[in-house]
């Protein structure tokens, strides 16, 4: 319910770009430089990642991403930041064993080991 939730309310890019703001300045700084490569705005480059994530996500994906919200305080967001790292990450060429390394990761009280 959650994870529908997350799909379709960040799908739109000025609920996306509250978002990121919510969730930190290192972010909005790296979507910002990711965004502007491609001649979007910030919310549009978050809005399309969570739609390219939606359309082409694996089962693990999905699992992970359900993991990774599950018991903390703001699921909507921190579910947001795994998508982007994952999307961030892929597009620097970066394996998925590197999402835990972001800058711009969440708070610790609000991430959660991911499955494997």
């Amino acid at each position: 319910m959650l994870v529908a939730e997350l799909i379709r309310s960040c799908s739109h890019a000025k609920v996306a770009e509250a978002a990121i703001h919510s969730i930190g300045p290192d972010l909005v700084r790296e979507v910002g430089l990711r965004a502007q490569e491609r001649g979007l705005e910030a919310g549009a480059y978050v809005a399309q990642s969570v739609r390219v994530f939606a359309g082409s996500a694996r089962p693990h994906d999905w699992r992970r991403l359900s993991a990774r919200i599950e018991g903390v305080d703001m699921p909507i967001l921190t579910g947001l930041l795994y998508i982007l790292e994952r999307s961030i990450s892929e597009e620097l060429g970066f394996s998925s064993t590197t999402l835990e390394m972001a800058a711009f990761r969440a708070p610790d009280h609000e991430r959660r080991s991911c499955c494997a």
